[in-house]
């Protein structure tokens, strides 16, 4: 073997040794945090499926005319249902891909770049937000509050499962999950807000 090749060999078992070696406290702090997230975002997601599965079974049966009412409540049923998709979807996806992110020996599936990139789009669409919803200003500052909130959950806690994830498929899946969630809050920020 030439010395160049003994070098590059060197190279390659230091990277792969690096690769291989356990996360450090910080990465496993980092771990928790997104997995805390994502455990956050489905819970918000049950929370509003079961308002609306109560308002379904347990709301007062309309009068006679009380049309509106009636129509109301299944609407915000059918709205609960879809608002805890959108919400439970990205946040089971994310929490599947980290299953095993906290074990001994667990490396990451996807490589560097593509892990920054997935991070970098996920902290860039948090910002992208914030900074919409403070430039255009909305009378409804609670539900300004509430859909940054939202969005924060989303991107960062699947940024932070395809940048943990062991699992090479489940780490694709969690980054096809954050580029739908990115294109969404994209379409919803450019309609309701940019949109005037």
């Amino acid at each position: 073997m030439t010395a160049p090749e003994s070098i590059a060999l060197d190279r390659v078992r230091s990277t792969a040794d690096a690769a291989s070696a356990p996360a450090p406290a910080s990465g496993r702090k980092l771990v928790l945090a997104a997995r805390t997230v994502l455990i956050m975002l489905l819970v918000a997601a049950v929370a509003i499926l079961g308002l609306g599965l109560a308002i379904q079974v347990l709301g007062d049966p309309p009068e006679v005319d009380g049309w509106l009412r009636a129509i109301f409540g299944r609407v915000f049923t059918i709205v609960a249902v879809g608002i805890s998709a959108v919400l439970g979807i990205p946040a089971l996806v994310g929490l599947w891909a980290m299953a095993g992110a906290r074990a001994e020996g667990a490396t990451p599936a996807l490589s560097e770049p593509v892990r920054g990139g997935l991070s970098a789009l996920a902290i860039v669409a948090t910002i992208a937000t914030a900074v919409v919803l403070v430039a255009t200003g909305s009378a409804f500052g609670i539900l300004n509050l509430g859909l940054f909130g939202i969005v924060a959950l989303a991107t960062l806690g699947l940024g932070g499962a395809t940048s943990f994830s062991p699992h090479r498929g489940r780490a694709i899946l969690a980054s096809i999950a954050l580029a739908l969630v990115v294109l969404g809050t994209a379409w919803v920020l450019a309609n309701a807000f940019l949109a005037h």
